[in-house]
């Protein structure tokens, strides 16, 4: 199948270099320990999200991000143009950034990142193509979020924002954002809420985006809309690897609201299962090497 003419999902952010081990527990400072499996693969938020809609089908992709220059950065290219997502790199000559992952019993992940934060980039206009239907981003690289919100706010087109941990931009990307998908994580300062239910509430009472919604591992998802609160179920599976789950939420919920024309409830719900399923395996992608 092809992708459909005339719709595109934009992402912008991060994307990493991943290396991945397998341990039943993490060695303790200063020890050695065999991994039992590993694999390399492209990742970050807004690539992974990428990579998860272009594998839907539905619509073109492309990605503004950092790659970077020389052989490692050379990967990430070529695995992405497998994948079928475009990439917009605005820092050809920086480094690629890096991501240790380290994925013991039950699929819980610890991750250590050089996420390229200090990096200053200075996006120019014309960012958004026109076939665009929606954009994602993920809080990264702040200026070039920035840049793209504003011209997707002024085109019109939906602005769908990943919210992991609380940082500055958000002050700034929140009032652009039309959908709102945080972790369960996410505390803005001034929203003083006790449950999860209620902090969704109160976020979706100082923005008033679309929709508002939150992830939160194999718990229901719990979101807002239209000025009520629900939740929805997510799929029981047997957890390998949990890296990545909430990128794929996001990719998923892109393609099938945007391009599949689902309901918010309905591509919450789809998106909810391809998270699910993504945990069943190693590797966002089931991309273990050995």
């Amino acid at each position: 199948m092809s992708a459909t003419v005339g719709k595109r999902l934009l992402f912008v952010g991060l994307l990493t270099l991943d290396v991945a081990q397998l341990t039943e527990a993490l060695p303790e400072a200063g020890d050695k320990q065999t991994a039992e499996m590993a694999y390399m693969d492209v990742g970050g938020p807004a690539a992974n999200a990428a990579v998860t809609a272009a594998q839907l089908d539905g619509a073109a992709v492309a990605l503004h991000t950092v790659v970077g220059s020389g052989d490692l950065a050379d990967y990430a290219r070529r695995e992405l143009v497998r994948h079928r997502v475009e990439v917009i790199d605005h820092a050809p000559d920086a480094a690629i950034p890096l991501a240790s992952i380290w994925i013991s019993a039950g699929g819980e992940r610890t991750i250590l990142a050089t996420n390229n934060a200090h990096l200053v980039l200075q996006p120019k206009g014309g960012l958004l193509p026109a076939e665009a239907v929606a954009v994602l981003l993920d809080g990264h690289y702040p200026d070039l979020a920035k840049a793209v919100a504003r011209e997707a706010v002024d085109a019109g087109i939906p602005v769908v924002l990943d919210c992991g941990r609380w940082r500055p931009i958000h002050d700034e990307l929140l009032p652009l954002a039309t959908d709102i998908i945080m972790c369960e994580g996410f505390a803005p300062p001034g929203i003083d809420a006790g449950s999860d239910e209620e902090r969704v509430s109160a976020i979706a009472e100082a923005w008033n985006p679309s929709l508002c919604a939150m992830t939160r591992g194999p718990r229901d998802v719990v979101y807002a809309l239209g000025g009520e609160v629900y939740r929805i179920a997510v799929p029981r599976v047997e957890v390998v690897d949990t890296t990545g789950a909430g990128d794929v939420f996001h990719g998923a919920y892109m393609h099938y609201h945007f391009v599949a024309g689902l309901s918010s409830r309905d591509a919450l719900t789809a998106a909810a299962s391809a998270a699910s399923t993504s945990c069943s395996h190693l590797g966002v992608r089931g991309a273990a090497t050995g």
